[in-house]
């Protein structure tokens, strides 16, 4: 079986890197058979400080489905067109909204204020901050904070975009349009269902609907509705997230790894 799972809030807490013992568990299930790949709103240079080299050639969808590497290579990028990003750029500046803008490996920041989103970035080595007018791709723009969080949000969602608001950091993540985890999935070229995922907020909603069976860590309502099964954010969340993911591995018959299709 193929398992897709997100990291921030899922198997990762409070900005941390996912547990030894669930890291463990993961590969566990890899030697069962089964596909263990990661699809994160985390661009693909933020994934890596939190995993073990031992899933850094894992699939890796990033961005929340803008960019994905296999194999430690990159499959694709799919990038805002740059007139619709500089449009967007001038809205945020006319809010006077904090925000960051993502390469492929590189960022840029606007912001006079710390943010805890920021130190992600800190963690990696493969990166370094540059200006705007350096961004050869706008994979990814992220709004951090602004005055009129709402008023802006809903003029932004006028454009060619897609919008994810993550509720626990109370950001808006934006994209191309129809880019998401799951059409990001799509576009690997790898035969990846049916699948298990595990996610927890709003941009982990379009894989909970083409899951086989999914597992909503936390209170997130619209995916309670439709997941299979729901595990509680307490101090118990990394066993019971483990006692599900052996209950997993025993109840689905185990596949050979994805090959390329097409």
């Amino acid at each position: 079986m193929n398992f897709i799972f997100d990291m921030d809030g899922t198997l990762s807490f409070k900005g941390r890197p996912i547990s030894r013992r669930i890291q463990d568990c993961l590969m566990e299930l890899e030697q069962l058979g089964h596909f263990i790949g990661f699809a994160s709103a985390r661009p693909f240079r933020d994934m890596l400080p939190i995993l073990d080299e031992r899933f850094h050639q894992h699939l890796l969808i990033g961005a929340n489905g803008a960019m994905a590497y296999y194999e430690g290579k990159p499959l694709y990028f799919n990038s805002i067109p740059t007139s619709l990003a500089l449009e967007i750029i001038e809205i945020l500046n006319d809010y006077q909204a904090d925000y960051l803008i993502d390469d492929t490996l590189n960022y840029a920041v606007q912001t006079k204020q710390e943010h805890p989103l920021l130190m992600n970035i800190a963690q990696s080595s493969l990166a370094q901050q540059v200006e705007l007018d350096q961004i050869n791709s706008f994979v990814k723009i992220v709004v951090l904070s602004c005055s009129h969080f709402k008023e802006l949000s809903e003029r932004i969602s006028e454009l060619d975009v897609t919008i994810h608001y993550h509720s626990a950091e109370g950001i808006l993540d934006i994209t191309y349009k129809n880019v998401n985890k799951m059409t990001g999935m799509q576009q690997t070229g790898l035969q990846l269902s049916p699948f298990i995922c595990m996610g927890n907020d709003m941009n982990d909603l379009p894989l909970f609907q083409q899951a086989q069976y999914s597992v909503l860590i936390g209170e997130y309502e619209p995916l309670r509705r439709i997941a299979s099964h729901q595990i509680p954010v307490d101090d118990r969340v990394e066993y019971q997230i483990i006692d599900k993911l052996q209950e997993l591995g025993r109840m689905f018959v185990s596949q050979s790894s994805p090959v390329k299709i097409g």
